[in-house]
């Protein structure tokens, strides 16, 4: 075991007790004995029944141990970062759409937990063939112990105290509140013990992990030759001096970053710049950095984002001091994209009024490029917006904002934000103000009775009904995932991993789950804003101020338009939101002040808000499909807007009018944040004045309260080349809802949205 220490010695000798056996009236044993598991190697499943006859949530701190006392550790080739896979084998996404299946039937993902992965079942069955009768058995009972509740939730760890403190800080304050409660003997709260005991055993689970990662490491060193020999004792020097203790180089840092990353099933990793950046630049100053491989470092990660369907980080932004944070990293991580033609990480990068304009024009010129990202964020307008929210936030915590999965706003390693919990579609808020409430694909009374549309008088009147059908889907929207929310307290997966690697968790003795977090909200995402408004905006002209019967265009959507032409031709001619038409605008601000502040007078169950949000990544097709022809001229199932701007396409008058409408919204209430989608002209980017023309256009919106942008730099003509010809262009990039995507994945409906857009110039 070269290199290795004595306790990391101790660590690695641990193992499981192969003739552990389960009591006699276990349910797993009524199926088979467990020397079955460990036959075809359910590692995770095995922790989970041993500790099936333990109160909740032992199982699944005892699931997560054996996982790593026992999964295969790759070593793979030309890789200098490891571990190379958060589970044994696991699924990536390599080209095009070939997924490498995972080799776990109760394995785990980021934003559920553990899970049951049937999909896995017949190639399991293929491998094991005198175990097929018990793998069905398998995965029929497990599927009911392993619940989940609620919508996607995404986190960033904790990774500046890792990379600060080490993970042997964090053991010896868990070891504290155990100690603490356990001295309480019968006075001790069962819940608070059994929480802890369940993090010791993953804590344990993840130290061992650590040590035979570096004893794989060991062994591979070992038995190189040549350069790789020598690239495999620089992984052991690196590895073996991070994770466990402060990291001393950016190397190790990273190292630890990445598998923190990896524990969590990479999801996202926070403020890469702001933690590793000072050790960047002190190395750079000892004369100790070996750029090159830094930068093979980045790009390796960057890979592994796209290999594992990771998802965000952040870059630039204030420090907790209230200084701009932009740094060498961050410049570092703005070449990353431009060098790494792939959709992942998406890069979030924060600018302040006093961000460098070197770093901003990188950003513009890797954006012309085809990259997809950075997308980017109005770091002054969210600080304050957070600030004067009331969340509880210091003023410190404030500056340390990050964001999850697409764009959900959250503060790295110290918040729980359900990222999407739920979904509140105004498209059907309108339709059912159409009907007094009622769906009209079935009639189905879903809402209030608000009135029947032939029956108002003024638009006023119709505008009211709206908001009173929005009010009741926020209503129900919340009472629904309040009690989804509680119920993660008691039961399913309590998120060890987020526990442990989430601030305060375990000095409140409270998982991720049950508020444990410094910070606790939830991310609603509002789908179909521009549907809404340029429908109410066509009812209000052409009805209430023109010809349109009201009747007569309640047929006319019922019939989606079919023998109704020359109405439709009249609805579509009425003024459309993002042509900065002040009647227009100021409409939709007033119906999005109504829905938003109705969504923050509810709170969560964890404590904290509701943040309202408009992240439609590829979702906008699947909410336009049960919502039928509306005022604004859209036909019946068609996709909803991209975005919180304009519906694709109906902005003709420019970028700057265009953003000036945006602008006018109440985008600070939409804290978890409003994507705005705009396509540019590929040309305009390919200059230095064009770039700055750009760097000017994003400063003026930022100035007038936009909150976020993003920007999609493709030519017309290449999009039409690749639905002809996808297999030619795969790796064609475009910026959809909150993310990048390939051009080439995304379904028909989806790429002729995106054709549709306008595509603007300075």
């Amino acid at each position: 075991m070269m290199g290795i220490n004595e306790e990391q010695k101790e660590l690695f000798s641990y193992s499981v007790d192969l003739d552990k056996r389960l009591p006699q009236d276990h349910p797993l044993r009524k199926i088979k004995e467990t020397i079955e598991l460990r036959e075809i190697g359910e590692w995770m499943a095995l922790g989970f029944y041993e500790g099936q006859d333990l109160p909740w949530p032992r199982s699944y701190g005892l699931a997560w141990r054996r996982l790593y006392e026992n999964m295969e550790i790759r070593v793979m080739d030309r890789r200098l970062l490891f571990p190379a896979e958060p589970l044994p084998r696991a699924r990536t996404r390599d080209t095009g759409d070939v997924w490498h299946a995972e080799s776990l039937l109760c394995d785990f993902e980021h934003n559920r937990g553990l899970r049951v992965n049937e999909h896995l079942a017949e190639e399991k069955k293929k491998r094991f063939p005198d175990r097929a009768v018990f793998i069905d058995e398998l995965i029929q009972d497990l599927k009911p112990r392993l619940p989940h509740f609620g919508g996607y939730t995404h986190s960033n760890p904790d990774v500046r105290r890792v990379v600060n403190e080490g993970f042997r800080a964090m053991v010896a304050e868990l070891d504290g509140e155990l100690a603490a409660v356990e001295a309480l003997k019968e006075n001790a709260d069962a819940g608070e013990l059994n929480l802890l005991l369940a993090l010791k055993d993953y804590a344990t689970g993840v130290e061992t992990f650590y040590a035979r990662t570096l004893h794989a490491l060991q062994q591979a060193a070992a038995g190189a030759t040549g350069t790789r020999r020598e690239e495999l004792e620089w992984a052991v020097r690196t590895f073996g001096g991070c994770f466990l203790t402060p990291a001393q180089t950016f190397e190790q840092g990273l190292m630890a970053v990445h598998f923190v990353w990896m524990l969590d099933g990479c999801d996202s990793i926070g403020r890469l710049d702001q933690v590793l950046g000072p050790l960047l630049e002190q190395d750079k100053t000892r004369g100790t950095l070996d750029m090159e491989r830094a930068r093979r470092l980045l790009d390796e990660m960057w890979t592994n984002f796209e290999r594992f369907n990771g998802w965000n980080l952040q870059i630039g932004g204030y420090t907790s001091e209230g200084k701009d944070g932009t740094n060498a990293l961050t410049m570092e991580c703005l070449a990353a994209c431009g060098r790494n033609h792939v959709r992942r990480p998406n890069v979030a990068f924060r600018i302040t009024k006093e961000t460098p304009k070197a770093a901003i024009l990188l950003a513009m010129e890797t954006l012309g490029n085809g990259a997809g990202r950075p997308a980017l964020y109005n770091d002054d307008l969210y600080v304050k917006t957070l600030r004067e929210m009331d969340l509880g936030l210091t003023e410190e915590d404030s500056r340390e904002i990050g964001f999850g999965g697409c764009t959900e706003t959250m503060i790295p390693g110290l918040s729980n934000v359900g990222s999407l919990d739920g979904e509140i579609n105004l498209a059907k808020a309108l339709e059912r103000a159409l009907h007094d409430g009622a769906d009209p694909a079935d009639g189905t009374q879903v809402g209030p009775h608000t009135g029947r549309f032939e029956t108002f008088s003024t638009f006023e009147d119709f505008m009211g009904a709206v908001k009173r059908q929005i009010q009741h889907m926020t209503d129900a929207t919340t009472a629904w995932l309040d009690e989804q929310i509680r119920e993660r307290f008691r039961r399913g997966d309590p998120k060890l991993c987020r526990t442990m690697f989430t601030r305060d968790c375990v000095k409140r003795r409270k998982s991720f789950e049950a508020g444990g977090a410094r910070y606790n909200w939830s991310v609603l995402n509002y789908q179909g804003i521009a549907n809404l408004v340029d429908s109410l905006a066509a009812v209000r002209a052409c009805v209430f101020g023109g010809n349109v019967g009201k009747r007569e265009l309640l047929q006319a959507l019922a019939a989606d338009f079919v023998g109704y032409d020359e109405m439709r031709r009249k609805l579509q001619m009425a003024p459309k939101f993002g042509n900065d038409l002040a009647a227009v605008d100021a409409m939709a601000a007033d119906v999005l002040h109504f829905a938003w502040n109705t969504l923050y007078q509810h709170e969560t169950p964890r404590g904290g808000r509701y943040l309202a949000s408009c992240i439609l990544f590829v979702t906008y097709a699947a909410a336009g499909k049960p919502v039928g022809a509306l005022p604004d001229g859209r036909k019946a199932g068609e996709v909803l807007t991209d975005s919180a701007g304009p519906a694709q396409g109906r902005d003709q008058r420019g970028p700057t009018a265009m953003l000036s409408s945006v602008a006018s919204l109440p985008l600070w209430l939409a804290a978890g944040t409003p994507v705005v989608n705009i396509r540019l002209q590929k040309a305009m980017l390919a200059t230095p004045t064009g770039v700055k023309n750009a760097v000017s256009l994003v400063r003026s919106f930022f100035l007038k309260g936009g909150m976020q942008l993003q920007v999609s730099v493709i030519r017309h003509e290449e999009m039409l080349a690749a639905q002809r010809e996808p297999e030619k262009h795969g790796n064609l990039i475009v910026r959809i809802g909150g993310y990048s995507e390939y051009f080439t994945r995304l379904d028909r409906s989806l790429q002729d949205s995106v054709i549709a857009r306008t595509e603007h110039t300075a």
